[in-house]
């Protein structure tokens, strides 16, 4: 038995951001580093306090640079 999927269907995987030409994937990130740059470290400072904003900021970008430099799945060293 095959398990061939319907003609005209895509393969499930990511959905929105995968559709978007080459290239663009990436200004989006920025766009979204650059939202919460002048967005969300004001909005934590006034809600948590200047030790809070700057901690609250490097837990972030600690997970941003972590997620952008980990190892992908299946790349050759």
């Amino acid at each position: 038995m095959t398990t061939a999927r319907p003609a005209g269907r895509k393969p499930a995987g990511r959905a929105g951001v995968a559709g978007l030409p080459p290239g663009w994937r990436r200004w989006l990130w920025i766009g979204l580093i650059v939202l919460a740059v002048t967005i969300g470290l004001p909005v934590a400072h006034a809600l948590f306090g200047e030790i809070g904003a700057i901690m609250l900021g490097c837990l972030l970008a600690g997970f941003a640079l972590g997620r952008a430099t980990a190892p992908r799945k299946g790349a050759r060293r």
